[in-house]
This record gives structure tokens, C-alpha cells and sequence, in this order.
């Protein structure tokens, strides 16, 4: 006993399973004065088959351990022992389950000491060990986990600092606008940027899926835009060829399975109108000063489906006092009693805050507290006003 509850006391978590198994191997053959033996572990795999590698082997010459074993092979030596294998002894986890470990000994060099003979010993070890296994797992997937954790709010400060920290002073225009992701990190991206003194270029964008994935894709889409957006300054491209770029890029950078919705957009304050590219994504709501809701049309695919695809941009008034809602289908589909609420929805609801008057804390606040709401997806909203000021 006394020997056991030492032994309990050097299987901490930190060994790690490996560490735990070959130090229980090494103490038995210490005990037992044996100097040949072998020690499998099981395979972490997400297969029907148990599977185990041999972790450590002492001894054996001549004899064959294969590398893997199977559940069916473990089994198999519990009832005939290979070759110069004086007893086996099988871990088990902690539930007494599974077998997720398997010792096996040769003769000791002594004729008077037999441990195998030592059952209540042996079995205890085992259950020990097995506990001991199964705690260093949970501490390694914890450890895991806090790393993981640590990577994704790394990930996710990166990605904020990706999204406009401050928006540009376009005379004649203000801008209100948030993004929130539904996890650390995802696929929202929009962006402001200023093209001249009375034009600007409104992007927002929305990668399938979520998570890193989708946010390392975002991170790229914006890259890319920021690297074509000095030939639209510049007026070496138009929208049509910008758009156009970036699909081909997104295209050839990713999978059939990943595509990206997005709303291009340059608005211009002094000619009173928004030249617009809407790739497969929630139309765009313009509210003029009557009252009146209208959207900008849809005239493109989502980026990524086809290498090429013939964007043709659309042209829309934007007069004094109208204001222009770009978001992301985060919003569209949030649910409203027990239902999508959709465009017309989203609509509502821009009626009901005032969206006009609203701070990007306010807009926030309205939508996920100020409501009745209930989102499950990333949300970005940017609303873009045209000031009755501007002459």
C-alpha cells in the first residue's frame, strides 16, 4: 500500500500519457527485477478501431512488437502472451471502459520474485494508472484549449484592427457603422474608404461559414481590395474591373465550398448618386426623406463561384437626406417572433431606431439589447447619410 500511494504521487498530469505509461513500465520491471518489457499506447483517432502504438520496449530481441496493434490483437495477447511474455497487464481508463494501454513483461532475473503473482498489486497499479492517463488527457485538452483560446483573441484584436478604426470626411456625407462577430472571430468585413473629397467607396462583405476559416478569408478579401482600390483612386479601373479582380483572386484562392457576398459601392456627395455592385448579398436599403424604402438591385454572383463572371455596376439617386443601409445577412435573418424577419424586416426595423439619428453604440444597442431580436450569426451594419446640407 505504502508502495502504491508513492507511486500515486509521481503520476502528475504533467508527464503527459507517454510519460505516465513508461514511468508505470519502468517501475513494475524496478519491482520485479525484470529487464525486458513493452508498453503500448492508444491511439487518439476518430475511427471505429481502437487502435495502439508501441510507446517503449526493453529486451525482446528476436521477437517481433509490431508498431500498431489492434483492439482485436490486444485482446488475443491477454490470452496467449507473445513470445518470452512472462504476464500482460491492461490499462484501462478511468470508467474501467476501455483498455487504453497495454504492458506486457518478461521473466525477472530473480527465482524468488514472481510480481505477476501479485494481483491485488498489479490491479490496483492498473486502476491508478488508468486514472492518472485519463487526468493527463483532460490537462493536455485543457492546456489545448487555454492555447487555443489565447490564438483566437490574438485573432480576433487582429481582425478589428482589419476594420476601420475611424471613418473618413467626405463633405456632404456621415457615416454610422459596427460589425459584431458571433464568435471570437469570423467572416463580416466592411470597409470606408475615401476615393476624393466628395467620393467614397463603401465595401461590406460576408464569407460562408464562420470562425478562423472564414476570417482568414475576409482578411485576404481586404487585402486584396485595399491593394486595387489605389487603381480606382487613381482611375487606372472602375468598379466593374475592381469587382471583377477580386473575384478572380478569391476564386483562385480558395475552394468550390468558400465564396463571399459583398456590396460594392462608391457613393459620390457631389453628383448625387451610388455606382453599385451587389454580388449575391442583401440588397443595400436606401431610405429617402418621404419616407419611401427602396433597394439597390442585385447584379452579381458571390465572389468565388466562377473564375469569371461580367459584373456590370448599377447606378442609383442618392439625394439630400436619404440614407443608405448596407448589412450583412446576420440581421436579415434574425429572428423575430419565431420567425426570419428578412428584408422587409430589416426595413421595420430601421424605421423603428431612427437609424438616421443613431450613434454605431446606438445601432448596436438597439439590435442586441434594445429589441426583440434574437441573432445567431455575425451582424454588420453601415449606414451611409446624405446630408441636405451639402451644396
Amino acid at each position: 500500500m505504502h508502495s502504491l500511494l508513492e507511486f500515486a504521487r509521481t503520476l502528475t498530469p504533467d508527464l503527459g500519457p507517454e510519460g505516465i505509461l513508461k514511468s508505470v513500465l519502468r517501475t513494475i520491471m524496478g519491482k520485479g527485477l525484470i529487464t525486458e518489457g513493452f508498453a503500448y499506447l492508444s491511439l487518439k483517432e476518430e475511427s471505429l478501431e481502437r487502435r495502439y502504438r508501441l510507446l517503449s520496449r526493453s529486451g525482446f530481441r528476436g521477437i517481433e512488437l509490431p508498431t500498431v496493434l489492434t483492439f482485436e490483437m490486444i485482446e488475443a495477447w491477454m490470452i496467449t502472451p507473445p513470445e518470452k511474455t512472462r504476464f500482460t497487464l491492461p490499462i484501462f481508463d478511468s470508467e474501467q471502459q476501455e483498455i487504453i494501454g497495454f504492458l506486457g513483461f518478461g521473466k525477472s532475473l530473480s527465482p524468488e520474485t514472481d510480481i505477476s503473482t501479485e494481483q491485488n498489486y498489479l490491479e490496483s497499479l492498473s486502476l491508478l494508472t488508468g486514472i492518472a492517463l485519463t487526468n493527463a488527457d483532460l490537462f493536455e485538452a485543457e492546456k489545448q484549449r487555454e492555447r487555443f483560446e489565447v490564438e483566437l483573441r490574438l485573432a480576433r484584436e487582429i481582425q478589428e484592427s482589419l476594420l476601420p478604426q475611424s471613418v473618413p470626411e467626405i463633405k456632404g456625407l456621415s457615416f454610422t457603422a459596427f460589425s459584431r462577430q458571433s464568435e471570437l472571430v469570423g467572416g463580416d468585413y466592411y470597409d470606408i474608404i475615401k476615393l476624393s473629397d466628395q467620393r467614397v467607396l463603401v465595401a461590406i462583405a460576408d464569407v460562408v461559414g464562420k470562425g478562423i476559416s472564414a476570417a482568414i478569408l475576409m482578411s485576404s478579401l481586404q487585402a486584396s481590395l485595399r491593394a486595387l482600390v489605389t487603381l480606382l483612386r487613381s482611375g487606372q479601373i472602375g468598379l466593374k474591373e475592381m469587382v471583377e479582380d477580386l473575384n478572380r483572386l478569391v476564386f483562385e484562392s480558395t475552394t468550390s465550398a468558400r465564396y463571399i457576398t459583398a456590396v460594392f459601392a462608391v457613393v459620390d456627395a457631389g453628383a448625387g448618386n451610388i455606382t453599385s455592385i451587389v454580388c449575391g448579398h442583401p440588397r443595400p436599403i436606401i431610405c429617402a426623406t418621404n419616407g419611401n424604402y427602396s433597394e439597390l438591385p442585385t447584379n452579381g454572383i458571390p465572389l468565388g463561384v466562377l473564375g469569371k463572371y461580367d459584373f456590370q455596376p448599377t447606378i442609383t439617386s442618392f439625394a439630400d437626406g436619404d440614407y443608405c443601409a448596407f448589412y450583412t445577412d446576420g440581421l436579415s435573418e434574425a429572428i423575430s417572433g419565431g420567425k426570419m424577419i428578412g428584408e422587409k424586416g430589416v426595413e421595420v426595423f430601421l424605421k423603428s431606431i431612427e437609424a438616421k439619428g443613431r450613434s454605431s453604440l446606438a445601432l448596436e444597442e438597439a439590435i442586441f439589447r434594445g429589441s426583440d431580436l434574437l441573432v445567431s450569426d455575425d451582424v454588420t451594419l453601415v449606414i451611409v447619410r446624405k446630408q441636405a446640407e451639402f451644396a
